[in-house]
């Protein structure tokens, strides 16, 4: 069976795109429940989380996010703790998703130097390789890669 595609389109405060999507199902544990909560409140305005919540020390989210950005979260996955924050972390990618066809992102009225997160495109040893938060200023718009 083929994996689906999925559509985000953007025609935003600047940004024009249209980017072949991948939905990651992501479950990580904290070291407390207050430290889960800590860290979903933290990304709670990411452009690319469509849904975050927390079950005591447990940390549950499903991303949407461009194919070509796929290695951000294998990363994280990879280093929960240097990432996120986490003791661990698990990454599922959806082999079928009935969803609508086309997706919105969510974006602040205004773009910034850093990403809802709080981290800092600049300062990121992935800066080269990475698109940037679609909510900072940094994002590279496509074709711009």
């Amino acid at each position: 069976m083929a994996t689906p595609t999925y559509l985000l389109s953007v025609v935003d405060r600047g940004i024009c795109l249209e980017e072949e999507l991948i939905c990651a199902v992501f479950s990580g544990t904290a070291e407390s429940e207050p430290k889960a909560r800590q860290i979903a409140k933290s990304y709670q305005n990411c452009p690319y989380v469509y849904l975050m919540t927390t079950r005591g020390e447990q940390l549950f989210a499903t991303f949407f996010l461009p194919k070509k950005q796929k290695w951000w979260i294998d990363y994280v996955e990879k280093k929960p703790k240097d990432t996120f924050g986490l003791e661990k972390a698990a990454v599922t990618f959806a082999d079928a998703l009935y969803w609508p066809a086309k997706l919105s992102m969510r974006l602040p009225k205004r773009l910034k130097k850093r990403s809802p997160c709080g981290a800092n495109c600049l300062s990121c040893s992935a800066y080269k390789r990475c698109l940037h938060c679609p909510a900072t200023v940094h994002y590279q718009k496509r074709g711009d890669r």
